[in-house]
């Protein structure tokens, strides 16, 4: 075939493709999706970052430049995955720099991660389920507000979606053992970057079970992908073997923070959370969309044996839902906005079915009104998440501000081999790449006087003895040249930290106040 034979068949084709309606849509959803990230990206460029962030990119600024591993090293290993560090290590050794990290690893993985939402719900329902649930993804304010922060959350949704995507469409639709494999891989992928993702692979497989049984296990089939799985799995399993299965304790066992052994109630509050999230209109539609469900409940034994299987599309969805709330609500007990990304996400395609359901019956009517109903359900939820979307990113955009500005001015006014004490251990490392420690020691004072969280009793006993230990057996073993006491983190900041530097006798070299002239942090030297 000729060049302008291709060109004339590639254009025959796109033609084609552009008679659909809904691929126009998409095409439309995804030039806004990439136009509304463009505008935040661009305005909040490299927005001073938080602990959590510090937390990974710290590490990933440490393997880089080849320094020593931190005192703090063993609070991170064992607790977070390894998989985002190393992909931002390797961007900061070919030079890309932190807007290059904020771009690739965050930006384009929302994009993308809005595409494979439409596709798993063209996969399970329909191309205007798909539709609909992408456009909530897209504006989705806690998607939207980290999308620009330097977290595992959009990545890890988007190895999720894909991951669920051959699943459903390889394995389960067009019965491929390719889709099983590449669901196994970017399964892997998923909880590599997040540990709870590891949610979105026991969705598949339990879905598996109710659906082929126990029949399932005579399938080789099946025993070659969990052979990929274990091949691919490997270095993970190894990195968590290493840490004792410490990320087991902390998620499955202990909870966060020792949620279980200081006796933390289940957290049923995290129903009332998912359906905050979504506001008012979207809420209303997810109710909606929860009605249509009535077939998997009242037919379920014609789902058990199969016998409908037009039903399995609900029951994954259900399946989905309720496995995350069951870790979130009575393993983990607690949980925030960005955690269940998740459990927000299935819950979409609920909302997308009650205005799909709804439509439908008004059409049945007229087709100006169903129209109608259709633009007001979504123009009126996208207002609502953009408005608090724009709302907190303004509010937040500069906080910790004089973390990063404190960090900066080490860097330039400080030795490479300075030694720093500060609560912000991460985010000093990170932007003053100086050896940064915090205020603890490992001494048994210390371990009976704080609580799982890291607050220190306040009572005089606990003040004066930890104040002695950190002399004793933090400056005089590592000899620091500069402390910083700030507002920010409080919890790690000891209240004898607070006149150390007075009562001590430090300089001040560097301070930063608010618009009241109050000191928000100060930079001592020993």
């Amino acid at each position: 075939m000729s060049e302008s034979s291709k060109i004339e068949e590639r254009k025959d084709k796109l033609k084609s493709w552009l008679k659909n309606k809904e691929n126009i849509f998409l095409l439309l959803l995804i030039s806004f999706a990439i136009i509304y990230r463009l505008y935040y990206f661009l305005k909040l460029g490299q927005q001073p970052i938080w602990w959590d962030e510090g937390d990974y990119l710290a590490v990933s600024k440490v393997w880089a430049t080849g320094m020593s591993t931190p005192e703090w090293w063993g609070h991170f290993t064992g607790m977070r995955p390894l998989l985002l560090p190393l992909v931002w290590t390797l961007f900061f050794k070919l030079g890309l720099g932190e807007l290059g990290v904020r771009f690739f690893t965050l930006l384009l993985p929302s994009i993308l991660a809005i595409y494979f939402v439409y596709a798993v719900g063209r996969e399970i329902y329909d191309k205007r389920i798909g539709l609909i649930a992408a456009f909530m993804l897209s504006v989705y304010w806690t998607f939207t507000f980290y999308t620009y922060r330097l977290l595992t959350d959009i990545p890890a949704t988007l190895f999720g979606l894909i991951s669920i995507y051959f699943f459903y469409k390889g394995y389960i639709k067009e019965n491929k053992q390719s889709g099983l494999y590449l669901c196994f891989l970017f399964g892997i992928l998923a909880f590599s970057t997040r540990f709870p993702l590891a949610l979105i692979l026991m969705t598949c497989m339990i879905f598996l079970l109710f659906i082929k049984k126990l029949s399932l296990f005579k399938e080789k089939s099946f025993w070659k992908g969990v052979l990929v799985f274990l091949l691919i799995a490997s270095p993970f399993i190894v990195y968590v073997a290493l840490n004792k299965f410490y990320f087991i304790w902390f998620y499955f066992i202990n909870g966060l923070g020792g949620l279980i052994a200081t006796g933390q109630p289940f957290g049923f509050y995290i129903f009332g959370l998912s359906i905050s999230l979504l506001e008012v209109t979207w809420a209303i539609a997810f109710f909606l969309g929860s009605l249509t469900f009535y077939k998997l409940f009242v037919g379920f034994d014609i789902f058990w044996k199969q016998e409908d299987k037009s039903i399995n599309s609900d029951f994954f969805i259900a399946l989905w839902i309720i496995l995350q709330f069951i870790f979130y609500v009575f393993v983990f007990r607690s949980a925030n906005d960005r955690w269940i990304i998740m459990l927000t996400i299935p819950m979409f395609f609920v909302a997308s079915k009650g205005i799909s359901y709804i439509y439908d019956i008004a059409k049945k009517y007229s087709a100006i009104i169903s129209a109608v109903i259709l633009i007001a359900f979504l123009a009126i939820g996208a207002y609502q998440h953009i408005q608090h979307a724009s709302l907190l990113i303004e509010q937040k955009k500069e906080s910790y501000r004089e973390i990063q500005l404190a960090g900066e001015w080490l860097k330039e006014n400080s030795p490479e081999d300075a030694k720093i004490i500060t609560a912000s251990i991460v985010q000093n490392q990170y932007y003053s790449e100086r050896d940064s420690y915090d205020f603890y020691t490992n001494d048994s004072i210390w371990k009976s006087c704080i609580d799982f969280y890291g607050n220190l009793n306040t009572n005089e006993s606990c003040q004066q003895e930890t104040e002695k230990a950190f002399i004793e057996n933090k400056l005089n073993r590592i000899n620091p040249n500069y402390m910083i006491v700030s507002i920010f983190e409080p919890v790690f900041t000891p209240q004898w930290a607070y006149s150390y530097p007075e009562r001590h006798n430090m300089t001040a070299v560097q301070a930063y106040f608010d618009n009241k002239n109050q000191p928000l942090l100060v930079i001592y030297k020993f």
